[in-house]
């Protein structure tokens, strides 16, 4: 028993945490930061994706160059993914090179990205309108991955879902199984109370038959005891 209740009470921390986690992901908050990348020491856009994993992360910048009709590289060794020629007219009229780099952190990942115009990367002091436009960019991407991440989550919660009402079935069925046992057991007992009411009343019986059969040995012997005399 008190295992099932530590385990009720693991799976009710976990969808707690869950839930915590999805609030995280309504809220996108992006911050400039300045650091190094293959370019030199660049300005770039950071933003927090709670729940989304490396790999998924990766996946959304595939997404988003296909979207941006960008020709998405990367290299094994570096931790760079380029987004080639991107077309967002509200950056840029000509297309824009994307550098994003994408880091761990608890409960998630951070991708930071460079925005190269050609020849300048996009500050905010110096490019004002074409950090809002891409800092939205960014967002747009976040919200996305938030809602892959929640439908991942959702999916999860479902075979969990799935999985307990399978267990709750075999438990029904232990259930109804031990109930006929149980019945079939009072049959039993049932059945044996009435032989043993059964086996008393013919053990009186027979008792009287060996009372009788002794009188009669015993009266066999005074006859012939009689005979002798």
């Amino acid at each position: 028993m008190n295992k099932r209740l530590l385990k009720i009470t693991s799976t009710l921390t976990l969808i707690l945490l869950s839930f915590s986690i999805v609030n995280a992901q309504s809220q996108f908050t992006t911050n400039e930061v300045r650091q190094f990348m293959s370019k030199g020491e660049q300005n770039g856009i950071e933003v927090i994706l709670s729940g989304t994993s490396i790999k998924q992360a990766k996946d959304g910048l595939k997404k988003l160059s296909k979207k941006l009709d960008a020709k998405l590289t990367s290299e094994k060794k570096s931790p760079e993914i380029l987004l080639d020629n991107a077309r967002i007219t509200t950056v840029s009229a000509n297309t824009v090179d994307i550098y994003a780099i994408v880091t761990p952190v608890d409960n998630g990942s951070k991708v930071t990205f460079f925005t190269d115009l050609g020849g300048a990367f996009i500050t905010s002091y110096a490019y004002g309108t074409q950090h809002a436009a891409m800092e939205a960019v960014v967002k747009e991407f976040a919200q996305n991955q938030a809602v892959v991440a929640v439908s991942s989550q959702q999916k999860a919660e479902e075979k969990s879902l799935k999985s307990l009402n399978k267990e709750l079935k075999s438990l029904q069925k232990s259930k109804e199984k031990a109930l006929k046992s149980i019945e079939e057991s009072k049959s039993k007992i049932k059945k044996m109370e009435q032989d043993i009411i059964k086996y008393d009343a013919d053990q009186a019986a027979k008792q009287q038959q060996i009372s009788l059969q002794q009188q009669i040995i015993e009266t066999i012997k005074t006859k012939r005891a009689t005979l002798k005399n």
